[in-house]
């Protein structure tokens, strides 16, 4: 059954439209969530600014009135919550066309919503969903992942250089309360150069009740809102082949450490800025989406920053994704995982993995629940984190050991000796041994299974590719 709040909402969009349009009616419901969330706040002393507009706007005094006088009582209502996060855009001009009491199914939905944050969630799924370009948000399933692959504890500080919505500050967030409880709750940091996505990410973390502090709008890459800090987990889903990114002279620059990325694509832009914004203190590490292309690409100027990222160890594990899992993005991706240490220690695990990288292999693990959407299945999840901490040796898990056509472990020397490819489904077939004449047999029955495998394959990939498809 659906949640009561996802209904409501999709009941409040249907009666409003054609009266305003979806993105609006959209955005004025995360408003009016963020203002009666300002209005409720049990740390008031006084009668609030938000409690008066939020009273108002119940007790339809501005339903004789245009929308737009209805809107400017919500954001005056909202002008202290601005002073301490961020501006909030304006909607556009044209809801002075737009009766007051057009707006009142989108506020009884905010006023009976049971749980403002879960009313939140369903508009940044409808957000999603509605979504052109290249903007959107990461879904759960992913920010899911990665907060599993992290494993962010109390106390320590989270940083997201492209923050978007806030999904990944709140799921490292939820992760640490769940495994470690209130006390000492990450130290939130998110940045965005997208005033919207900005202020989507700020009224996300108000209405979960999850303190942060957010910079911008602007670009971590050139313009970094916290220079001097360093962070124990560093996490983001940049846009993918970005163009144009560097507006700043080729100089010394504290996070080109293994060279200067080029100015028609910021893939190894972003990988560098995680590695230079994890603390060089155990146990600085980090987790970065790219598409495939990144882990094979021979151009120079990339290959030469990813061979720095190998070489100076930094890199511990490679993991190939299936395509479908992010909107608008029809390929497969990869999610680059970095640590400033690889040695047996708490709590990376028992295993010394220095001077080794892991490759999984998860292409073929998404399940499709609707017309070109993927996700990754809980069992899909648990296998990666769990092959991932049996990698590194952590508590309670079962020895490491290869797996063909799911995962592998190389040494440096054989990485370079294939020209720094960390492509995973390039690199984790079963291995063929050398044999004797006496063992032909055996060596036909391995390329054999071997072959089974690439067809298999094969099947997923053209499957990927007729759903992908049957959304033109």
């Amino acid at each position: 059954m659906e949640k009561a709040s996802k209904v409501s909402l999709w009941r409040a969009l249907e009666a409003v439209r054609g009266a305003l349009t979806q993105p609006d009616a959209v955005h004025f419901v995360m408003l009016l969530a963020l203002l009666r969330h300002e209005a409720e706040r049990d740390d008031l002393m006084e009668r609030s600014q938000a409690e008066h507009a939020w009273s108002g706007v119940l007790g339809r005094g501005l339903w004789t009135r245009d929308g737009r006088d209805v809107v400017s009582e919500v954001v005056r209502g909202l002008w202290e919550w601005q002073a301490r996060h961020v501006e909030l855009r304006d909607l556009p001009p044209d809801l002075t066309d737009v009766r007051g009491a057009d707006l009142e199914p989108l506020v009884r939905c905010v006023s009976t919503a049971p749980d403002l944050a879960a009313l939140f969630e369903d508009c940044l799924e409808h957000v999603q969903r509605s979504a052109k370009g290249g903007d959107y948000y990461t879904p759960a399933d992913l920010t899911g992942l990665v907060a599993g692959l992290m494993e962010p504890r109390q106390g320590e500080s989270v940083y997201d250089p492209a923050c978007g919505s806030g999904g990944f500050l709140l799921k490292a967030d939820e992760y640490a309360r769940a495994r470690d409880g209130q006390a000492g709750d990450p130290a939130l940091y998110g940045q965005d150069s997208n005033r919207a996505a900005l202020e989507t990410a700020a009224i996300n973390l108000a209405v979960h009740d999850v303190p942060g502090v957010l910079h911008g709008p602007a670009s971590s890459l050139t313009e970094g809102g916290f220079p001097d800090l360093t962070f124990d987990v560093v996490l983001a889903n940049p846009p993918f082949n970005q163009t144009a990114w560097s507006q700043q002279a080729r100089g010394i620059h504290p996070d080109w450490r293994y060279g200067f990325p080029p100015a028609g694509n910021a893939n190894f832009a972003w990988a560098q800025h995680v590695v230079g914004r994890m603390s060089p203190k155990e146990p600085g590490r980090g987790a970065l989406l790219l598409p495939t292309g990144a882990a094979s690409t021979t151009r120079s100027a990339e290959l030469q920053i990813r061979a720095g990222l190998v070489e100076d160890d930094a890199l511990s594990c490679v993991i190939e994704l299936p395509a479908g899992l992010l909107p608008h993005v029809r390929n497969p991706v990869t999610l680059w995982l970095f640590n400033s240490s690889k040695k047996d220690r708490i709590p990376w695990g028992s295993s010394d993995r220095s001077g080794h990288t892991l490759l999984i292999d998860a292409s073929g693990t998404a399940v499709k629940v609707a017309r070109g959407r993927r996700v990754l299945p809980d069992d899909a999840r648990n296998r990666i984190t769990t092959t991932f901490a049996s990698w590194r040796g952590a508590q309670d898990q079962e020895p490491y050991e290869d797996v063909p056509s799911w995962c592998r472990s190389l040494a440096i020397e054989e990485i370079a000796a294939q020209e720094y490819d960390v492509l995973p489904s390039r690199r984790v077939g079963a291995p063929v041994a050398e044999t004797g004449h006496g063992d032909d047999r055996e060596r036909v029955g391995d390329l054999t299974q071997e072959l089974y495998g690439l067809f298999d394959r094969s099947h997923r990939l053209e499957a990927e590719l007729r759903d992908l498809l049957d959304q033109w």
